[in-house]
C-alpha cells in the first residue's frame, strides 16, 4: 500500500508538495586536470544555471598522494582535479561563494584531508565555516566492496569516517558527512535490490560505531544522504526509490529507535550509470541518460547528476557537460513531470514491482545479517564472490556495439586527455614548515583521538595530501570502535 507523499513511510516521496514546491538540485559533477580549468568548468556551469557544485577528484588525489610521487605518474589529473595542498582547492573555488553554493566532495579514503582542507579554504576567504553547504561522500564500506580505491585497513578507514561525521555533527551544521553509497556496488554488478541491502547494510555498521561514541540516532541519521544510481529499466529503477525509502525509514524507527521524521528521510542523489555508457556511438548515450533521468524524477530524488554522452571517452568536454545540464532543466521546466506530486501512486505495477524489489531487499539484509553484517561480510569475501556471480550475469548495453573501432576523432579526444594528464604531472609541489603539525596529528592517530581538529592545523601550516597521509598511517591499527570521543570544544 503506498503511503502519502510527505509522510512516514516516505515511499510515496519526502515532500508534501514534491518538486511543484521544489526541484531537484541539478548537481553535473566535474573534475578536469587542473585546479584553474577546475575552476573554470564551475563557472561555466553555474552560468549554465547548475544548482550545486560537484567535484571529482584525481585517482593520486583520492590516495592521498602527491603529483611528485613516483607512484602517481601517469594518473595525474586524468579522472578529476589534482589537489595537493590547501591552495589547489582554494584555486578550485576561486571567485565562488562558498556561503552560498553548495558542494559535493566525491571523495573517500581522503576525506578527513579534503574537509579539512575546505574548512581552511572558507577560513582564509573570510567565509564562517558553520555556513558552508554541501555532502562529503566518505564512504569506505563500499570502496572495500565495490571501487578498492583505500590506503588504510579496513578498521581505520571506518575510524576515519567516523571522525568525519562526529566533527560535521558537533560543528558543521550545513554539512552532511557522509553519502551512503549503493549505486557504486551497482556498478560493479550487483542488481537492483541488493544495490539497496548494501547502502541499510552500511548504515547499521555506520550507526553502530556512531553510538558507540556517544552520539545520538536522530542526531546522525538526520544528516546521513544516500547515493544510488539509475539503470535503463525506466519503470522498475523508478520504483526502487520508493523500496529504498520505505525500508529505511522501517528500519530507522523499529531497528533505530529514531524519533526524528528527519532521521527516517533518506535524502537520495542519483547519478546515472556509467556502466550504461558506450563509447561505440556515443551520441547514443544522450537517449540513455535521458531514460536513466526520467526514471530518478519519477522516483522522487533530491539531487541528479547526469553522465555527458563523452564520459565513455574522457572528463566530458563543455558540449557534453551543457547537453547533460541542459537535459535535466528540459525535464524540469518543458515536461510536466515536475508538476504532479507522486505521479506512480496508485500504480498496480508500481505495487507489484515494490512488492518484489522489497521482498528481494529483505532476502538480502537477511543473508548480511547472518553472516555478521557488512564489515564481516567484506573480509569473508562471500559477499563480493556474490556481487561477481550477478555482473558475469549481465551483458550490459546492446545497441550500436557492434563496431568497437573508434574514429579519429575519438582518439584526438584521448591523446588530449593524456596530454592535459602530462601538464598536470608537471607540477611542482610546495609543501610548507609544517613539522609540528604533523607531529600532533601522529599522535592523535595514535591516541586514537578524533583526526579533525589535527588536520585542519596541518593543512593551515600547508601540508600536502602525501605528508598528510604518511601522518595518518597508524603503527598498530586497532579496532575501529576502541578510541577516545572528540569534545565539543574541539570539534569548534
Amino acid at each position: 500500500m503506498t503511503g502519502e507523499p510527505g509522510q512516514y513511510p516516505y515511499d510515496a516521496g519526502l515532500h508534501p508538495g514534491g518538486y511543484s514546491t521544489k526541484k531537484w538540485t541539478m548537481r553535473q559533477l566535474a573534475g578536469m586536470h587542473t585546479a584553474t580549468s577546475t575552476n573554470e568548468r564551475f563557472h561555466y556551469l553555474l552560468g549554465l544555471g547548475e544548482t550545486g557544485l560537484s567535484l571529482a577528484f584525481d585517482l593520486p588525489t583520492q590516495l592521498g598522494l602527491d603529483p611528485d610521487d613516483p607512484q602517481a605518474f601517469g594518473e595525474v589529473g586524468r579522472t578529476g582535479v589534482s589537489i595537493s595542498t590547501v591552495d589547489d582547492l582554494a584555486a578550485v573555488f576561486a571567485g565562488i561563494p562558498l556561503d552560498k553554493v553548495s558542494v559535493s566532495f566525491t571523495i573517500n579514503a581522503t576525506a578527513p584531508m579534503l574537509l579539512a582542507m575546505w574548512l581552511v579554504v572558507a577560513e582564509e576567504s573570510g567565509v564562517d565555516v558553520a555556513s558552508l553547504r554541501g555532502t562529503l561522500q566518505n564512504e569506505m564500506l563500499k570502496e572495500f566492496l565495490a571501487r578498492k580505491a583505500y590506503v588504510y585497513d579496513l578498521d581505520t578507514s571506518v575510524r576515519y569516517t567516523l571522525d568525519v561525521i562526529e566533527y560535521c555533527t558537533r560543528a558543521l551544521p550545513g554539512v552532511n558527512p557522509i553519502s551512503i553509497s549503493g549505486g557504486h556496488v551497482r556498478e560493479a554488478g550487483a542488481s537492483r535490490s541488493l544495490e539497496v541491502a548494501c547502502a541499510l547494510a552500511n548504515v547499521d555498521e555506520y550507526l553502530a560505531g556512531l553510538v558507540a561514541r556517544g552520539l545520538s540516532v536522530d542526531d546522525v541519521a538526520r544528516r546521513f544522504s544516500f547515493i544510488f544510481g539509475t539503470h535503463m529499466e525506466l519503470i522498475a529503477e523508478a520504483v526502487k526509490f520508493r523500496v529504498a525509502r520505505r525500508a529505511y525509514a522501517e528500519r530507522m524507527r523499529e531497528r533505530w529507535g529514531a524519533t526524528d521524521p528527519r532521521a527516517m528521510k533518506m535524502r537520495i542523489q542519483v547519478n546515472t550509470f556509467g556502466s550504461a555508457l558506450t563509447y561505440q556511438e556515443p551520441l547514443n548515450n544522450v537517449a540513455r541518460t535521458t531514460i536513466q533521468a526520467i526514471a530518478a524524477v519519477l522516483g522522487g530524488v533530491q539531487s541528479l547528476h547526469v553522465c555527458s554522452f563523452d564520459e565513455a571517452h574522457q572528463t566530458p568536454g563543455p558540449l557534453g557537460a551543457r547537453i547533460a545540464l541542459r537535459t535535466q532543466q528540459i525535464l524540469a521546466h518543458e515536461t510536466d513531470l515536475a508538476r504532479y506530486v507522486d505521479p506512480l501512486g496508485g500504480s498496480r505495477v508500481v505495487e507489484a514491482l515494490a512488492s518484489e524489489i522489497a521482498a528481494e531487499v529483505e532476502e538480502w539484509l537477511r543473508r548480511i545479517g547472518e553472516r555478521g553484517g557488512m564489515a564481516a561480510c567484506i573480509r569473508s569475501g562471500w559477499l563480493e564472490r556474490e556481487v561477481e556471480e550477478l555482473a558475469y550475469a549481465d551483458s550490459g548495453p546492446v545497441v550500436g556495439v557492434g563496431d568497437a573501432l573508434r574514429s579519429d576523432s575519438e582518439q584526438r579526444l584521448l591523446d588530449a586527455e593524456r596530454h592535459a594528464s602530462d601538464d598536470a604531472q608537471s607540477r611542482v609541489v610546495r609543501r610548507g614548515e609544517c613539522a609540528d603539525e604533523l607531529a600532533r596529528l601522529r599522535a592523535d592517530v595514535a591516541a586514537q583521538r578524533n583526526v579533525l581538529p589535527a588536520l585542519i592545523a596541518a593543512v593551515r601550516a600547508r601540508a600536502s595530501i602525501g605528508q598528510l597521509r604518511a601522518a595518518m598511517t597508524p603503527a598498530d591499527p586497532e579496532p575501529a570502535g576502541a578510541r577516545a570521543g572528540l569534545s565539543r570544544q574541539e570539534a569548534r
